[in-house]
């Protein structure tokens, strides 16, 4: 009895697993996303950007979804500057990329933003101060955003 129910759960896990067809091909939405003119300036007080651009990747189902998990990019620094002129450093230039303005943060500033890309991607970008509760020096941030991968039919 015990061999039949473990038969019968694995069956069920490898029959769920679908297919890997799909993804970013030829990384396009990545190297979409990673041109997006967000990415091409550095905030003021900042020193060297880190550009970290990751693939798109295929999980396999089990607890969790799976299936495929868009590309991203990352850009992390430190900046001196103030928290206030870091946001609306982005906040200028996300609006002259063609963002939307999403959400407000901690700060009480935009700190989400939303965009549609013209081949209909959608995207989100996301800036993160890591080091909220410092009071003086440089900080830490994070400038993060995804892209929608296209879906099979």
């Amino acid at each position: 009895m015990t061999r039949l129910a473990a038969l019968a759960v694995a069956t069920v896990l490898f029959a769920g697993c679908g297919t890997r067809t799909g993804g970013d091909p030829g990384d396009r939405r990545l190297h979409e996303l990673a041109a997006d003119p967000i990415f091409a300036a550095r905030p003021p007080g900042a020193g060297p950007l880190t550009i970290t651009q990751i693939r798109a990747r295929y999980a396999q189902p089990g607890f969790t979804g799976g299936g495929w998990h868009g590309p991203a990019v990352t850009v992390a620094f430190e900046s001196a500057a103030r928290p206030l002129a870091v946001f609306r450093f982005y906040a200028r230039r996300a609006q002259a990329a063609g963002w939307r303005a999403g959400s407000t943060g901690a700060l009480h500033v935009t700190d989400l933003w939303r965009k549609t890309y013209r081949d209909g991607a959608r995207a989100t970008l996301l800036l993160s101060l890591l080091d909220l509760r410092k009071a003086t020096g440089s900080r830490r941030y994070t400038l993060s955003a995804g892209i929608s991968l296209p879906v099979d039919r």
